[in-house]
């Protein structure tokens, strides 16, 4: 019985060998006609936007003939060509002002319930376009917002800049989402425009913000609304609590921003040209997504049929070799015969556990590994790696050192302490910090 196990050993070594060649092959072919797909899909998808496509002409087209008549819009109104109906001030207020008058010192407060929270603002009848709930600004400030206003009923279509400081922030809500709210509900600037700007403080939690209603957004885009906030100097008068100071030189650069003729048609622009730059940026981006994949496609098909190529080339020389052994070896003699087949290539490649054979440096590679790994004393370690002995070898094969018990190689030889020696401890991180932009403003703090 122990006789016929031992025969039937050669045998069930041929038989798993021929198994994982026929795996192999199997894995290669299912391989290739996954990147056979992936490369005539992308070849389609090229020819159709980039050879038979005529849309992304005609979309850029239509930028470009967006871009010309809006800027003739803006020469026109620069040159006097075109004068765009001056709306007076309670035209343009009618719900909040009766008519334009010099500034008022007498304070109509009433109290509006912000929706959605539980806070309420207080705000004057005579100047709605400063609500200081947190008391932080002088009459001179509060003046100096309500002239501004006043230029921009006189110069634009109902442009209207709103500054707002809170106590604290309502419960839930963080700086962002009350501005938002507080801008939508008190409806700034013209409702067809949507040109009003609102730049509210928390001064309890340090906090302020920028928003920009969509109309705007072109001309007062995220990142110039985060550089008026959150500048330098900005930042250090509110941290010395000069808050006049502060909120005057952030009102100054909106308001310069806004008092033109042609704000509306600026920011018209600049949309356009940020969306025309969009879809430029996207089209080209997919291009060269799909010339790549083509490209290494294509590149790893060729490798991988003569990859199977040099396979089959082992498995027939195996086969030669399998009969070779056959006719020369005696049959009851196993141990002979299981040596010879653990000289041959298709059993190094059985024995390297590789599952695929993408390309001939890596049967190659699984022809070496498989005979490092033969060894009775290997020992597999990370990233392929394979130590025999004190000596460790790459996965290629390549001696990486001679001396693996003394060396970095070895993660008991590994220490947290500092290359100064001092013992202090282990690598030391910074720590990730960010703010809240973008949905039309920028956000900050001191």
């Amino acid at each position: 019985m122990y006789r016929s196990v031992q025969n039937n050993q050669p045998q069930q070594l041929n038989q798993k060998i021929i198994s994982h060649y026929r795996s192999l092959k199997r894995r290669n072919e299912i391989f290739t006609v996954i990147l056979l797909w992936i490369f005539l899909s992308c070849g389609f998808f090229f020819s159709l936007f980039f050879i038979t496509d005529k849309h992304y002409p005609e979309k850029m087209a239509s930028y470009d003939q967006q871009l010309v008549s809006l800027k003739q819009e803006r020469a026109d109104i620069e040159t006097g060509k075109v004068t765009e109906t001056k709306k007076s001030f309670d035209t343009v207020l009618q719900e909040n002002l009766d008519n334009l008058k010099e500034y008022p010192e007498q304070e109509n407060n009433y109290s509006v319930v912000i929706d959605g929270t539980d806070s309420n603002l207080v705000i004057n009848k005579n100047n709605i376009f400063v609500s200081d709930n947190a008391n932080m600004l002088d009459a001179t400030v509060k003046k100096k917002i309500y002239d501004l206003n006043k230029q921009l009923a006189a110069s634009t279509n109902g442009a209207q800049l709103e500054v707002v400081t809170v106590r604290n922030l309502p419960r839930g809500e963080d700086i962002e989402s009350y501005a938002n709210k507080i801008f939508n509900q008190l409806g700034i600037g013209n409702k067809d425009e949507n040109n009003g700007v609102l730049y509210l403080v928390a001064l309890t939690d340090r906090k302020f913000r920028l928003e920009v209603g969509y109309g705007l957004e072109g001309l007062i885009p995220d990142g110039v609304a985060e550089n008026i906030i959150n500048d330098d100097a900005v930042v250090d008068e509110f941290k010395e609590e000069n808050y006049d100071t502060a909120v005057n030189q952030v009102v100054d650069q909106v308001f310069a921003l806004m008092n033109t003729k042609t704000a509306l048609v600026d920011s018209k622009i600049n949309q356009v040209e940020a969306q025309k730059n969009s879809a430029r940026f996207a089209h080209g981006s997919l291009f060269i997504l799909l010339v790549i994949i083509i490209i290494v496609s294509s590149f790893s098909i060729v490798r991988l049929i003569r990859a199977r190529k040099v396979l089959k080339s082992n498995y027939n020389e195996y086969q030669e070799q399998m009969t070779t052994y056959s006719n020369e070896i005696d049959q009851n003699d196993t141990q002979l015969l299981l040596e010879k087949i653990k000289q041959t290539n298709l059993y190094y490649i059985m024995l390297s556990g590789t599952s695929l054979i993408s390309s001939r440096r890596s049967l190659r590679r699984a022809i070496t590994r498989g005979r490092l790994l033969k060894n009775p004393a290997a020992q597999q370690k990370a990233f392929g790696r394979i130590l025999i002995g004190d000596t460790l070898y790459s996965g290629n094969g390549d001696i990486l050192t001679t001396a693996y018990l003394a060396s970095n190689y070895n993660s008991s030889n590994w220490s947290d302490n500092d290359s100064s020696g001092n013992g202090s401890g282990g690598s030391s991180w910074g720590s990730f910090g960010g703010g809240s932009s973008g949905g039309g403003g920028a956000s900050g703090g001191w």
